[in-house]
């Protein structure tokens, strides 16, 4: 039996920076994590401003993700391009990472890649107490009574192990198993483009030039999509447009996946290395409710945004920082519970106005690929 204050199941950064803003404030947590290892892949890269706020406040230090990120000077643009080495359109700044930003914040936006981001939080989490990491531990039901929550683990080596706490975050993903177990539904349209993640190591500087970037928009009929650059050195991911109805994903093997990555650099890569490659649907979602009894869903659990915007994971550092506060406030007895309730009035609104710019992004850029094909 272990018993904690707060039940955090998940442990992206959302989950993980929840548990280090509960810390700051005296109240303990568990973080479970089905995972045994973090995801390699990259995923969300832009830390905003105000989540680089919020890290600072918390006595961490938002230095170390700007030195850990990558510089502006190779991830401050967006270029629209026929292939990565083919004619280039236009190009725009990516977000406000120059130095008149820092009239307006210590903290102009950075970019680096989720699992980095991630390690950072977890090295912070070592040097807290009050904070418990189980990795290979999957919540597999939540019950509540009057005065607490009683959470069922089922641990990697097949041991099952029982959490008594006062509260649960949902941390666990766009597909949370959490939400789907309290029966709370997803309002908004879903499957809106389905893409293939693929996950690649190369060196493209030299098919780079003078036109670095964070993100290459890809116009060419056979490549359309874009590339990310995480580290231009090494790290990238292609998103390749497909449709699962005339396509399986199965199909996209190391030789396919190299295939289309060559087709979007526009040139032979012979030392590139296919590191991982998945299916991924692009949905413009918001959960109906953010609470369940003392069950509270924060990050991509709460939300599913398309990524044009780079909202996703700042959103939900934002649903962190608010809940967490508000836990610790009620837990230490200095505000009444119903505090709690003012939860979803004040992240739901957020969550809605953000899906609703990412959604309206998406559709810009869509219509932009689509734009040189038109009759």
């Amino acid at each position: 039996m272990l018993e904690t204050q707060v039940l955090i199941v998940g442990a992206g950064p959302v989950g993980q920076m929840a548990a280090l803003l509960l810390a700051r404030q005296g109240v303990s947590s568990i973080i479970v994590e089905r995972r045994l290892e973090r995801m390699t892949a990259p995923k969300a890269h832009a830390v905003n401003s105000r989540t680089l706020e919020i890290f600072d406040a918390a006595g961490l230090s938002a230095e170390s993700i700007r030195a850990t990120g990558a510089p502006a000077d190779q991830a401050g643009w967006v270029r629209f391009v026929s292939t990565l080495t083919g004619t280039e359109f236009g190009y725009l700044p990516y977000e406000r990472q120059q130095d008149d930003v820092k009239n307006l914040t210590p903290f102009p936006l950075t970019n680096i890649a989720q699992p980095d981001f991630e390690a950072l939080l977890e090295g912070q989490l070592k040097d807290c107490e009050s904070v418990t990491l189980l990795r290979g531990a999957d919540c597999v039901s939540v019950q509540e009574t009057a005065d607490e929550m009683t959470a069922s683990i089922t641990l990697h080596d097949g041991c099952t192990e029982t959490v008594k706490s006062r509260y649960v975050l949902a941390a666990d993903g766009a597909n949370s198993r959490l939400r789907s177990a309290l029966g709370i539904a997803l309002e908004g349209p879903e499957d809106l483009q389905h893409n293939m993640m693929i996950h690649f190591e190369a060196d493209l500087r030299p098919f780079i030039g003078n036109r670095p970037g964070i993100l290459y928009f890809l116009f060419e009929p056979d490549a359309q999509g874009a590339l990310i650059a995480y580290a231009l050195g090494k790290t990238w991911v292609l998103m390749h447009s497909f449709d699962p109805a005339t396509t399986s994903p199965d199909t996209f093997d190391d030789a396919t996946c190299i295939a289309l990555v060559e087709k979007a650099v526009g040139a032979a890569l012979p030392d590139i290395k296919i590191k991982n490659a998945g299916p991924w649907s692009m949905c413009a979602q918001v959960a109906e409710r953010y609470r369940q009894g003392s069950v509270f869903l924060i990050g991509d659990a709460a939300h599913r945004f398309p990524p044009t915007g780079g909202l996703g994971l700042n959103t939900g550092i934002g649903d962190a920082q608010n809940i967490a506060w508000k836990i610790a406030a009620v837990e230490n007895g200095w505000a009444d519970p119903r505090l709690l309730d003012t939860y979803e009035d004040e992240r739901g609104p957020v969550a809605q106005i953000n899906t609703e710019r990412s959604l309206a992004n998406a559709a810009h850029h869509i219509a932009h690929l689509s734009a040189p094909h038109r009759a």
